[in-house]
């Protein structure tokens, strides 16, 4: 999987969300359109061999003899501080991130350092509240 690919499966999912109004259930399909982005960027990480305390691919292994490890252990709030804490160490994980926050909330990501500091204040202050 290459960068340029997943970049196209995120404005491809970009254009299905962007046309959600604001209905209670419109806020629900758009939930569920970023988290299909956050599992094609979760995707590119784990064909690339990134961990973050052994985060997804030895848990996965782990999850086969300790029960521990179920699939509530797997939840979307771990993969996205996965996916941040990535973007602070490999270039092409930010790019990834960058571009998919700045696609879908332009207003709010517009500068790539100001987004890289967004992140590095995230995880120092544990925003997501859950370990690996």
């Amino acid at each position: 999987m290459e960068i340029e690919s997943v970049k196209k499966g995120i404005l491809e999912i970009h254009k299905v969300w962007n046309v959600l109004g604001s209905c209670l259930d419109c806020f629900k399909y758009g939930e569920i359109h970023e988290s299909y982005v956050v599992e094609i960027i979760s995707d590119y990480c784990v064909s690339k061999g990134y961990e973050v305390e052994g985060f997804p691919i030895q848990k996965r292994e782990l999850a086969l003899l300790n029960a521990d490890f179920n699939e509530d252990y797997f939840c979307h709030n771990r993969y996205v501080k996965y996916l941040d804490v990535l973007a602070t160490q490999y270039d092409d994980v930010f790019e990834l991130m960058y571009f998919y926050s700045s696609t879908f909330w332009p207003e709010h990501f517009y500068d790539e350092k100001i987004y890289k500091e967004r992140l590095l204040d995230y995880i120092s202050c544990d925003v997501y509240e859950i370990t690996f």
